[in-house]
């Protein structure tokens, strides 16, 4: 029985998206933009509870270096 996989990055990545744009909306009141905010608090908080639940494999290290570094780049060149 092999692995399956049943999820779609392309597909969460939207709709986290669609939660940033939502919270940060002016058509929204405070009250619905803290909602989705506490929606999206509440991904962060369960997705660093299951990345501190895996182990560390070979080429991580360089994998969010690598990130962090495209980051620092984006940064500096004002994007």
């Amino acid at each position: 029985m092999g692995f399956k996989k049943n999820w779609d990055v392309i597909d969460i990545v939207t709709q986290l998206n669609i939660m940033a744009m939502e919270c940060r909306s002016p058509l929204n009141d405070g009250y619905t933009a803290w909602e989705v905010k506490q929606d999206l608090l509440r991904i962060k908080w369960l997705l660093e509870d299951a990345l501190n639940r895996c182990p560390s494999f070979s080429g991580e290290e360089e994998f969010v270096r690598k990130h962090e570094h495209d980051v620092l780049i984006k940064i500096l060149k004002g994007n």
